[in-house]
């Protein structure tokens, strides 16, 4: 091995316990797990409120001024991932993030629906429901959009900017639009697209 590759090889071991160091101090008895290879932004807001957990998988990177927030709920997101500026993750019914998914700035993923209201009983004691958000692997989600409680998005789906997601998507489909409606069915390897 030559020298600069063992250089190389130190200096990356170096910046992997400098993380993990960092890590551990900036969430400090806090449920906050992050891989040592995961970039979070300290301009960032990374908060547990009232319960539950943040996961962040290996390679992921966290860009500043977007914001993960538990509300008493889990988020869990997996390997390669990327949350960009001013996103709101929050975590109340639970969200689950497979891997390799893209999401561009302005994005908001909630949990979490209000109860309709009648004349005896207000909105802010009809209560809420929690039914979760699963997100499958390599899907990118494009800038502002808003993906709404109970909804499920398969593998490999593109949503177009300024979608809002209020009913699931199957795999390999591009959906745009209010609500966001798969407008476009695209092959995966082994299957053939069917208009």
């Amino acid at each position: 091995m030559s020298f600069a590759a063992a250089k190389a090889k130190w200096l990356l071991r170096l910046i992997v316990f400098g993380r993990r160091i960092g890590f551990a101090i900036r969430f400090l008895g806090r449920p906050i797990r992050v891989h040592p290879s995961s970039s979070v932004s300290l301009r960032s807001v990374v908060r547990v409120c009232g319960g539950g957990t943040i996961t962040i998988g290996r390679n992921c990177q966290i860009h500043p001024l977007s914001m993960l927030l538990t509300y008493g709920g889990d988020i869990h997101i997996g390997d390669n991932c990327s949350v960009n500026p001013f996103t709101i993750i929050y975590g109340m019914g639970g969200t689950v993030i497979g891997d390799g998914v893209r999401i561009a700035a302005h994005t908001v993923i909630v949990p979490e629906n209000h109860n309709a209201p009648t004349d005896q009983l207000p909105l802010y004691k009809a209560g809420t429901t929690k039914k979760g958000i699963r997100i499958e692997d390599n899907v990118w989600i494009g800038a502002g959009v808003r993906i709404l409680d109970g909804v499920q998005i398969g593998r490999n789906t593109i949503i177009g900017a300024g979608s809002v997601v209020s009913k699931s998507l199957p795999a390999n489909v591009t959906a745009v639009g209010v609500p966001a409606k798969a407008i476009k069915l695209r092959e995966s390897e082994g299957t053939h697209a069917r208009p």
